[in-house]
């Protein structure tokens, strides 16, 4: 099978740049997979884990939003933050989880890019709490 190209870049750098068979990523309604000569689309991304394997075995790239660009010979990732698993913060991720569900419980006025938001950033912080044990 021919492998993808998967690019991971932030406002700050590339974080991952590698060849996959598979991709998953975890779109803005719901997660979605890439395959070798997938039909090309723009994605917007929510929060949590993009897993892809390789020749060497399965990955995982943490993100939180963006939107991912799907060609025919891979996917290239523009996400507002992304984390390899060997970095990833617990405290972080938990004060993350903790700030999103303040609030929602404020009852204060929520637009839809806002709400969209924190729920991105409650998966992002639930699927780094559920790697690191929580």
């Amino acid at each position: 099978m021919a492998d993808l190209k998967l690019e991971i870049v932030t406002p700050t750098g590339k974080v991952l740049d590698t060849e996959a068979s598979t991709i998953t990523a975890p779109g803005a309604n719901g997660q979605f997979g890439v395959l070798p000569d997938h039909r090309p689309a723009l994605v917007m991304l929510g929060g949590g884990a993009i897993t892809f394997e390789t020749k060497s075995g399965p990955g995982k790239v943490f993100i939180r939003g963006g939107v991912a660009e799907v060609r025919m010979d891979g996917v290239l990732v523009l996400a507002d933050e992304a984390i390899k698993p060997e970095a990833v913060d617990r405290g972080e991720a938990e004060a993350v989880l903790k700030a999103t569900d303040k609030a929602f419980a404020a009852h204060d006025y929520l637009d839809d890019e806002r709400v969209r938001r924190l729920e991105s950033d409650r998966a992002y912080a639930e699927s780094i709490l559920k790697v690191a044990g929580h």
